[in-house]
């Protein structure tokens, strides 16, 4: 069909501009499409589960020396339990020497000499024996000192419980949730909404260009199609705007009542430690008071070895005047068989002493257990809850992203949609027919990024003009 000559040097400058344009590249590298990086509280959250290997070694390392500690414990207080045996036996062999006494008096001068040697032995022992008190009070103080740390310990843990409970105080409320909000959140509904105008700009001037190919330009019948679009729109654009506010109001409250949740299961936490670190006050305090009591065990059996010395030493001079007194030598020997009695029996209270001190460190063993536990579940606890705000705030940069991204490409290829709707305009009023308009097939459409919903640019444009 001929161009009319009214239209030739219009047709000519759109077939200019048509070539000028295609013959340009778009410069796509201001709309690529970008990766929102990691959020500081998702580092935070590796840091902390990195730092964290191994963080229970030292209490596990301690429940194992505290079971050393009792089994050697156990091991004496056998040992102690056997010596009392002995002891027994050497006190019932006095007692049957007394009736023998007179018919071993041609003997008594020899042993009066051999009781005197064992004199010396005895008094070793007895030093021995107070040595062992000297070590078991140094390790009843060494307990005692430990109490302290233990003390504190529960102090700090019960102050971070305050702490954490403080803390989660300002967390409550209904305006909670505004320190969860996205500080990015109205610049992407401003994105949003802006593109929607474009939109409805077109929308409006695809109406004028059907008035104007059916002849109606001008008339009624425009009027009321742009009127009834023009309110639609305004419906429309109402609807998503409120929308997406909800979506934010809802996204921070969730946040909110999350992290509000994980202070709560840490403060429940740090109690618990803190009741640990006063059973383990206790349990000091307990060994001290055991070590002391062995330590006077100890005391008492050096006491009976000094005294059984002495009754050695009664026993030689009884010997030496055995042609005087039979009977003064039978006397010392039922004193010494009671002075075995007596260490026999300060040698099972030393063998019970052992045995409850052996039963201390089992405690102790079990509460660095519990101590391990505790430490791992806390930890565990603090990388979630890092982990869902890390999450949370990298959704929301990816998004304001993507809709920077769109913004982008339909502002790039504005021009050409301008360019399509010239030459329809142009093949129209020469009575010939529209070609086709160039469609941009990029990335997906920034309202339903927005939205997060099923509704996307396409569904609103199907609404408006199927009105």
């Amino acid at each position: 069909m001929a161009i009319p000559d009214y239209l030739e040097s219009t047709t000519k400058d759109l077939a200019n501009q048509a070539t000028a344009a295609y013959s340009a590249p778009i410069n796509t590298s201001t709309f690529a499409q970008q990766i929102a990086g990691q959020d500081p509280a998702q580092q935070q959250a590796y840091n902390l589960a990195t730092q964290g290997v191994g963080s229970y070694a030292p209490y596990l390392q301690a429940a194992q020396r505290a079971q050393t500690q009792g089994a050697g414990q156990l091991g004496l207080a056998g040992q102690t339990l056997g010596g009392s045996y002995g002891a027994l036996n050497q006190a019932g062999t006095a007692l049957g020497g007394v009736g023998g006494t007179i018919n071993q008096a041609g003997s008594t001068l020899g042993q009066a000499g051999q009781s005197l040697g064992g004199i010396g032995g005895t008094i070793n022992q007895a030093g021995q024996t107070l040595g062992q008190a000297g070590q078991s009070l140094g390790q009843a103080g060494s307990a005692y000192g430990g109490m302290g740390g233990y003390q504190a310990a529960g102090g700090a843990a019960a102050q971070r419980a305050g702490n954490i409970a403080q803390g989660a105080a300002g967390m409550t409320g209904p305006n909670a949730y505004q320190q969860f909000m996205s500080p990015y959140q109205q610049q992407v509904i401003d994105a949003t909404l802006s593109e929607f105008d474009k939109q409805k700009l077109g929308g409006q001037q695809q109406i004028r260009d059907a008035a104007v190919g059916s002849g109606n330009f001008g008339g009624g019948r425009e009027g009321a199609m742009m009127g009834q679009y023009n309110a639609d729109s305004l419906a429309d654009r109402a609807a998503l705007q409120g929308s997406m506010l909800e979506r934010g109001f809802g996204q921070a409250n969730q946040l909110a009542q999350q992290n509000f949740a994980n202070q709560g299961d840490l403060y429940g936490m740090q109690q618990g430690l803190g009741g640990m670190q006063s059973n383990l006050f206790s349990q000091q305090g307990q060994m001290g008071q055991a070590q002391q009591g062995l330590a006077g065990a100890q005391q008492g059996l050096a006491q009976s070895q000094l005294g059984r010395g002495s009754a050695m030493a009664n026993l030689s001079g009884a010997q030496q005047n055995l042609a005087q007194s039979q009977l003064g030598r039978g006397s010392a020997m039922q004193n010494l068989a009671q002075s075995q009695l007596g260490r026999g029996s300060a040698i099972q209270g030393l063998s019970a002493a052992q045995q409850g001190l052996a039963g201390a460190y089992g405690n102790q063993m079990n509460q660095q257990f519990g101590l391990s536990d505790f430490n791992r579940q806390g930890m565990g606890q603090d990388i979630n809850a890092l982990g869902s705000v890390g999450a949370a705030n990298q959704a929301q940069q990816q998004a304001i992203l993507n809709a920077n991204s769109q913004n982008q490409r339909t502002a790039a290829y504005e021009p050409y949609g301008r360019l399509s709707q010239y030459g329809n305009m142009i093949t129209g009023l020469g009575g010939g027919v529209a070609g086709g308009q160039y469609q941009d097939q990029g990335a997906a459409n920034p309202y339903q990024a927005a939205l997060g919903t099923a509704t996307g640019l396409a569904g609103i444009y199907g609404n408006i003009f199927g009105k």
